[in-house]
C-alpha cells in the first residue's frame, strides 16, 4: 500500500477518539473517510460530513481500504468485520471481547478473503505484544505467559496499596480519572484480561480457549486485611491471566488474584500500567512493560497496526496452525489463600489442606489447596458469599 489509507472508522469512543488525536501528527500517509457513530445528536469535534450513521456507507465504499472497528460491542462488531473482509477490506480492531469469541472464524474469514486483521490495540494497551509473539516466538516453544493485562484493577491495587484505601474508594478514584467505566465489572471481575488472554494464548501456545471455558476471578471482593496480610510476607497483590502448558498439547488457563513476591519484577508494576512475562525454552524470560489504559496509549496501538498494514504485515499464527487442536486442562491443583465475610461456612469451596492464617470480627482468611476446575465450578458461590481468592505459591 504505496499510497494514502483511506480509512473508514467504527466507533469514536475513548480508543476511537484516540486514533483521530495520534494519527494528524504521525507521518502515516493515512486519512479517515467517515466515522460510523450510533447516537445521533451527540457533541463531537469531527467534521460533521465524515459522520454516519449506516454502517454500510462504509462497509460498501469501494474508496475505503481499511475499517477500523473500536465499538464494545460483540456480535454486531463480528459482523462489520466479517463484512469488511468479505468485501475486501483489511480490518483493523480493538475489540478484544469480539476478538476471544470469534477467534476461529476470524482466522479462516483471512484465509477465505486473503485480507488482514490486526488486533495490536486489543491486548496490553500501547506494549507491542501480539506481534512480539506472532513473529519473534512463532517457532519457540513457551513455558508460560503471565502478567497484568488491565490497567483499571492495577490502578485500584496500587491507590489501595500506596494510600491506605479500601477497594469502594480507590474504584471511585479509578472512575473519576478515567480509568474504570461507571459499570466496573469488566475490569474489576477480570473478563477483560480473560479476553486478552485468549487472543495472546493463540499466538503464544496456539490454543483457542471459549471465554466461558477459562476461569476469571478478580479483585472486586478484596479487602485492606489481604493486601496487609501480603505485605507482611514481603508480597503485593496483582490480578494476573495465567496460560501454561500441562502436558503435550494440554494448557492451563485462567485469571487470578496472585501474591507477587517483592522480587518479582510485576510487582514493581503500579497504576494504569501492564506487563507481559513471557518465558521462552530457550530465550528464558522477556518481560514488556507499558502503558495499558487510556486513549491515546490504545490509539498509539491502532496507529502501529495502520504502519504495518502498509508495509503488508500480517499475523502468520505458527503455533495455532500447529497445535489448534489442544486441549484446556483444568485439573491443576494450586496453593490459595482465601478470605471470607464472618458468619460464611467455607466447607462448600472445598479446600484441601486447610490452614488458619487470620480472623477478626468482619471476615477471616484460609489457605489451602483447590484444582482450577473446583474454582471454576463454585464461582458463582464465590462471587455470591464475596470470597477473595488469590494464588499463594
Amino acid at each position: 500500500m504505496n499510497n494514502t489509507l483511506k480509512i473508514g472508522l467504527f466507533g469514536l469512543g475513548t480508543v476511537g477518539s484516540g486514533l483521530m488525536d495520534v494519527l494528524p501528527g504521525s507521518g502515516l500517509a493515512a486519512s479517515v473517510q467517515r466515522i460510523c457513530v450510533k447516537t445521533p445528536g451527540k457533541p463531537r469535534k469531527f467534521s460533521p460530513e465524515k459522520i454516519t450513521f449506516d454502517p454500510d456507507e462504509i462497509l460498501e465504499d469501494p474508496s475505503i481500504q481499511v475499517v477500523v472497528e473500536t465499538t464494545t460491542a460483540v456480535k454486531e462488531a463480528f459482523e462489520i468485520v466479517q463484512k469488511a473482509l468479505l468485501n475486501g477490506k483489511h480490518v483493523v480492531t480493538a475489540n478484544k471481547k469480539m476478538v476471544a469469541h470469534y477467534f476461529p472464524q476470524l482466522f479462516e474469514l483471512q484465509n477465505e478473503t486473503g485480507k488482514t486483521l490486526l488486533y495490536e490495540s486489543a491486548a496490553c494497551g500501547a506494549i507491542p505484544i501480539v506481534r512480539t509473539l506472532d513473529e519473534h516466538f512463532g517457532n519457540e516453544p513457551l513455558e508460560s505467559l503471565s502478567g497484568i493485562f488491565n490497567g483499571t484493577s492495577n490502578y485500584i491495587l496500587t491507590r489501595m496499596l500506596r494510600e491506605n484505601l479500601d477497594f469502594d474508594s480507590a474504584l471511585a478514584a479509578a472512575q473519576a480519572n478515567g480509568f474504570a467505566e461507571l459499570d466496573p465489572s469488566s475490569d474489576v471481575d477480570g473478563f477483560d484480561a480473560k479476553y486478552k488472554l485468549i487472543l495472546l494464548a493463540a499466538h503464544s501456545f496456539g490454543h483457542v480457549a471459549s471465554p466461558e471455558s477459562v476461569l476469571n476471578l478478580g479483585i472486586r471482593f478484596i479487602r485492606r486485611e489481604d493486601l496487609n496480610f501480603a505485605q507482611q510476607r514481603g508480597k503485593t497483590v496483582k490480578l494476573l491471566p495465567m496460560c501454561k502448558p500441562a502436558g503435550e498439547h494440554q494448557f492451563s488457563l485462567y485469571v487470578l488474584p496472585a501474591l507477587v513476591a517483592s522480587d518479582d519484577v510485576l510487582s514493581q508494576v503500579h497504576e494504569e500500567y501492564n506487563g507481559v512475562k513471557v518465558h521462552g525454552r530457550y530465550s528464558g524470560q522477556q518481560f514488556f512493560k507499558g502503558k495499558g489504559a487510556g486513549s491515546h496509549p490504545t490509539g498509539s496501538a491502532l496507529l502501529t497496526d495502520l504502519a504495518a498494514l502498509k508495509r503488508g504485515f500480517s499475523y502468520q499464527y505458527q503455533k495455532y496452525r500447529q497445535n489448534g487442536h489442544a486441549q484446556l486442562i483444568d485439573h491443576t491443583k494450586m496453593s490459595v489463600y482465601c478470605s471470607f465475610p464472618a458468619g460464611i461456612d467455607p466447607q462448600p469451596l472445598g479446600l484441601q489442606q486447610v490452614e488458619a492464617v487470620w480472623a477478626n470480627q468482619q471476615a477471616f482468611a484460609l489457605n489451602g489447596k483447590i484444582t482450577v476446575k473446583q474454582l471454576k465450578k463454585m464461582a458463582p458461590w464465590i462471587h455470591k458469599n464475596s470470597v477473595f481468592v488469590a494464588v499463594n505459591p
